[in-house]
């Protein structure tokens, strides 16, 4: 309650103001020690921007500086002095951001980013049991066309083309008329990819390709059609292109790992050699 009655006493005092002008510094808002400048929050109004929207900018920045300051006054004045001490929680913060950080840049500096096809190839192998399809996974072309278009027809009769000949003449018709063609690069796809170009759900796109190698659909503007060039239902296995971009960033993070591993181990090592890491444990 005390929140809401402070957000609605300052707002109209923002609010009031016909423009914001910040030709002098001065303080804005103040909770206690803390004071807001106008200085602050010069940079929030983007230039050309309308006074009222300026004013509810400006205003908004206030109040969620000010309950910010005020959450932390209730703290330090409600909570006891061991709920405030927060010295070991804020040093074991800056000792764990610099390890992150400093092996990050010995794996970067590391780091063969180089993955062969046949290493991708020899990871789907041994795994493939594991790359089960959730989805159907397609290679599809989509199109969507006006209505109205003189094209309409001839999209319709050519969409299922299969041979080299008909699919180079289809999507030249389709560049030329077509709101939209997109074969995805003839790589295989989740059916959401599919589905997130025509006017139906997941669902209904995955029953569609389930039931049959092509959709025809339409709305108030356009006509869609789909054509299923190959698919892969859920429960069975995806070939190797689908998931050749996945095992790559796979093979890149065990390596990561193992780089990581590595410098643990090193580290230990040349310490124990230097005489720097001195151990008391009975062998």
């Amino acid at each position: 309650m005390k929140k809401y009655l402070f957000l609605t006493i300052l707002v109209p005092v923002i609010l009031s103001c016909k423009y914001i002008n910040f030709s002098r510094d001065k303080v804005v808002a103040q909770v206690g020690k803390n004071t807001l400048l106008e200085s602050d929050i010069r940079e929030l109004i983007p230039e050309g921007t309308a006074p009222e929207d300026s004013a509810r900018m400006v205003g908004q920045y206030i109040n969620n500086w000010a309950v910010k300051h005020l959450l932390l006054k209730k703290a330090e004045e409600e909570l006891s002095k061991s709920e405030k001490d927060v010295e070991q929680e804020l040093e074991d913060y800056k000792n764990s951001l610099l390890v992150y950080r400093y092996e990050n840049l010995y794996v970067e500096s590391h780091l063969d980013t180089t993955i062969t096809e046949d290493e991708c190839r020899e990871y789907y192998e041994k795994h493939s049991s594991n790359f089960t399809a959730n989805n159907t996974i397609v290679k599809a072309r989509v199109i969507k066309i006006s209505r109205n278009s003189p094209n309409l027809a001839a999209i319709k009769n050519m969409y299922k083309a299969n041979g080299i000949e008909e699919i180079d003449e289809l999507e030249r018709l389709c560049y030329n008329a077509a709101d939209k063609y997109d074969n995805f690069d003839n790589n295989w796809v989740d059916i959401s990819a599919v589905a997130a170009l025509v006017p139906y759900d997941i669902q209904s796109c995955e029953r569609a390709a389930n039931n049959s190698l092509s959709i025809e659909t339409s709305d108030s503007l356009y006509n869609y059609f789909v054509y299923f060039v190959d698919k892969i239902l859920p429960g069975q296995i995806p070939p190797f292109d689908y998931y050749k971009p996945l095992i790559k960033e796979t093979i890149l993070i065990k390596r990561k790992q193992e780089l990581i591993n590595e410098l643990e181990r090193n580290l230990l090592k040349e310490a124990l050699e230097n005489n720097i890491l001195k151990t008391n444990i009975n062998k």
